[in-house]
C-alpha cells in the first residue's frame, strides 16, 4: 500500500511526510511558530539551529551550546500544552526516565528545564537518520542490515528491562542509525501515551504507533517487556518487507487485524531470507504473550545466531549500512529533481492536517463516530523530522484500546521509590502515620490537629467507591502507586510553585489538591468540610495518570463519595 507520494504545497515537488523542508524550493513543512524559534536561546546556554521535527504534542530542534558548541537536541513542550498536569507530569516522566538509562544504544539525556512556560527536554544528538527513513526511502532493507539494527534495539530493550523500564512505543521512527557506524540508537523511553483531554491527541501519533501495537496494548490490558518484543518484531517485519504487518482503511481495522488476523509470512511478498528469521518474526508476532520471545536476550541470540549461521559479519552489514545510508542522503535531491504536477482537484492540504486525527476504540470516540475514518497509505505516514535527528517529534500519544480495557502504566517501572519523601518548603509535620493496609503514609501539617487515622479514613472511603465509578465507566481495576504519600497542608502551601513538578506558576484560587509524580506525594488543602472531595479529585488524577485515559472522571467520583454511606472499617494490620 504505497500510494502516490505527497507533494511540496509550494512547488509540488515529491517530499516525505518525515521532511519538515522542501529539498527542491526550501519551503518549510513545519509549522512556521516552529521555525521562529531558530536563532534563539533556549535555558540560556542552547541557541536553536534547526527544526528537526514536529508532532501535535511537542517540536524538536537541533541546538548548539553557546560555550562548548556541542550539538544536541532539544525536545520542547509548548505552554499550551505544559499547562495540562498529565501531559506535564509525562514529560517529566520521559525525563526521569532517561536519566536512569545510561547505555550506547540508548540516547542520553543532558538537561532538563523550563524556558516561558516551555518545558525543555536537551538530549544526545546524533548525527543519522531513523530508522523509519531508511525503510521509507530503500522501500525494503537487506534483511542482514535489518537485523543487525534489530540486535542493536534488543540490546537497548534488554538494558531498560533489566530496570523494569518497558518502551511501549517501539517503532521505526524511535530508532536512529548512525550514519558513520551504522549503530542503532533508541529513543522516546518513559513516554506517556494519552492526555486527560481529547483536544490533546495529536494528528498521525496513533497512526504511527497503531501499525505497532501489541494486540495485549489494543485490549488495554497490562502489558510487560513482551509488548516491546512484539512491537519491534512487526518494525522488523516492515523493515525486510516494505509493509508493515497489518493495514487497514481505518485505525479500527487495524487494531482488529492485531487482535484476530495472523500475519501474512514475511517471504509471501517476495523477499527472500532465512527460514529461521521468518520464523523468528513470526514468533514475536505471536498473539499471546507467552507465546513470544520471554526477553530480549532470548530474540537477541535468536538474530545473532542467524548472522553467524548465514556467515554474515559486521563488517558487511555495516557497508549495507553505509550505503543505505548514501542512498537516503541522495535521495531527496533525487525526488526534488523531477518536480511533479500539481494532482487535479482540491490543493494539497497543509501539513498539520495530512493524517486524520487518532480514533479510539468504541468507547473513546465521539457520538455518532464509528470510527472508520480514513487513514492514509504506509508512505505517508509519520510526520516526524528527517535525517539526524535523535528524538521523534511527537510525545507519542497512543490508542487507549477497547471497552472495558486499561493501559499499564511505565511510571512506577521508570520510577522507583524515592529514597525520602518530599518535604513542601517551610512546612514541619504535626502528626504522620504509616497506614499499610491502605497502602499509604500521612502527613498532617503544623498547626492543624487532624488525626492521621481520619485521613486514612477518608482516604479508604474514596477507594472504596472508585471500582463503582470506573464499573459505570467500563473500566477494570485501575493501576496504582505501590506506595502513596498523603500530605495534609495549609492552603497556601499550595500555592508555593516549589511543590509543582517543573516549577510553574499556577491558580491557587482553584487549587485544592496536587499531586507530584515525581514521588508520589499527593497533597491536600486544610480544608475539613472538603477533605473527602479533595482525596476523591487527587485519586482520580493518579488514576488517569498511572492509566493513560482520555478522558478523566474527577467530578463522578467525587460525587460517588458524597453519595456514599458509611466508610469502610480499616482492615486489620
Amino acid at each position: 500500500m504505497a500510494g502516490p507520494m505527497p507533494t511540496c504545497p509550494s512547488c509540488s515537488a515529491e517530499v516525505l511526510d518525515i521532511d519538515v523542508k522542501c529539498a527542491a524550493c526550501g519551503a518549510n513543512l513545519a509549522s512556521t511558530g516552529a521555525h521562529r524559534m531558530v536563532g534563539t536561546t533556549v535555558l540560556g546556554q542552547y541557541q536553536i539551529v534547526e527544526v528537526l521535527g514536529q508532532g501535535g504534542m511537542s517540536v524538536v530542534f537541533r541546538a548548539r551550546h553557546a560555550m562548548t558548541e556541542q550539538e544536541v537536541a532539544l525536545k520542547v513542550l509548548p505552554p499550551d500544552l505544559a499547562a495540562y498536569s498529565q501531559v506535564k507530569s509525562r514529560f517529566l516522566e520521559e525525563a526521569r526516565a532517561l536519566a536512569q538509562l545510561d547505555h550506547p544504544n540508548i540516547v542520553h539525556l543532558y538537561n532538563f528545564g523550563q524556558e516561558n512556560g516551555s518545558f525543555v527536554l536537551a538530549m544526545q544528538y546524533v548525527h543519522g537518520h531513523t530508522w523509519e527513513r531508511l525503510i521509507l526511502e530503500a522501500g525494503q532493507q537487506a534483511w542482514p542490515q535489518a537485523v543487525r539494527i534489530a540486535i542493536d534495539v534488543l540490546r537497548a530493550l534488554e538494558y531498560a528491562h533489566g530496570r523494569g523500564v518497558v518502551h511501549r512505543d517501539m517503532k521505526p521512527s524511535n530508532v536512529l542509525v548512525r550514519d558513520d557506524d551504522g549503530t542503532a540508537t533508541v529513543m522516546d523511553f518513559g513516554i506517556a501515551k494519552m492526555t486527560t483531554s481529547t483536544r490533546l491527541t495529536a494528528t498521525g501519533q496513533t497512526m504511527g504507533t497503531v501499525r505497532y501495537m501489541s494486540p495485549e496494548q489494543v485490549r488495554g490490558q497490562e502489558v510487560d517487556l513482551r509488548t516491546d518484543l512484539y512491537s519491534l518484531g512487526a518494525t522488523l517485519y516492515e523493515a525486510v518487507t516494505g509493509e508493515t504487518p497489518f493495514d487497514g482503511n481505518t485505525h479500527f481495522e487495524i487494531m482488529t487485524k492485531h487482535l484476530s488476523e495472523p500475519p501474512v509470512p514475511p517471504s509471501r511478498h517476495g523477499v527472500e531470507l532465512p527460514a529461521a528469521l521468518e520464523a523468528a518474526i513470526l514468533r514475536s508476532l505471536a498473539k499471546k504473550p507467552d507465546d513470544r520471545f520471554a526477553t530480549a536476550r532470548d530474540f537477541r541470540k535468536e538474530l545473532e545466531a542467524l548472522l553467524r549461521d548465514a556467515d554474515v559479519g559486521h563488517a558487511e552489514t555495516l557497508r549495507m549500512s553505509r550505503e543505505a545510508m548514501a542512498a537516503a542522503r541522495t535521495a531527496a535531491p533525487a525526488r526534488a529533481a523531477k518536480p511533479t504536477p500539481p494532482p487535479p482537484g482540491p490543493a494539497a492540504s497543509a501539513p498539520g492536517d495530512r493524517l486524520p486525527s487518532p480514533s479510539g476504540l468504541a468507547d473513546h470516540l465521539e457520538p455518532g463516530d464509528t470510527g472508520g475514518r480514513p487513514i492514509a497509505p504506509r508512505r505517508t505516514g509519520l510526520w516526524l523530522g528527517l535525517g539526524a535527528l535523535v528524538l521523534v517529534a511527537a510525545g507519542a500519544v497512543a490508542v487507549l484500546a477497547t471497552q472495558g480495557g486499561r493501559a499499564r502504566s511505565a511510571v512506577d517501572a521508570a520510577a522507583p521509590a524515592p529514597a525520602r519523601e518530599f518535604e513542601p518548603p517551610g512546612v514541619t509535620w504535626a502528626a504522620s502515620a504509616e497506614l499499610a493496609a491502605d497502602g499509604v503514609v500521612v502527613r498532617v501539617a503544623a498547626p492543624l490537629a487532624w488525626p492521621p487515622a481520619d485521613v486514612g479514613q477518608a482516604y479508604r472511603k474514596v477507594r472504596s467507591v472508585l471500582p463503582q465509578v470506573l464499573a459505570a465507566r467500563a473500566l477494570e481495576a485501575p493501576t496504582f502507586p505501590d506506595r502513596l504519600t498523603v500530605q495534609v497542608v495549609p492552603r497556601e502551601v499550595l500555592c508555593d510553585p516549589r511543590i509543582i513538578d517543573g516549577g510553574e506558576r499556577i491558580d491557587c484560587g482553584s487549587q485544592h489538591v496536587y499531586f507530584r509524580v515525581t514521588d508520589r506525594t499527593l497533597l491536600v488543602g486544610d480544608d475539613r468540610a472538603q477533605l473527602e472531595a479533595n482525596l476523591a479529585e487527587g485519586v482520580a488524577e493518579i488514576v488517569c495518570i498511572y492509566n493513560d485515559l482520555v478522558v478523566c472522571f474527577r467530578p463522578e467520583l467525587v460525587e460517588a463519595v458524597r453519595a456514599a454511606g458509611s466508610v469502610p472499617p480499616a482492615p486489620p494490620p
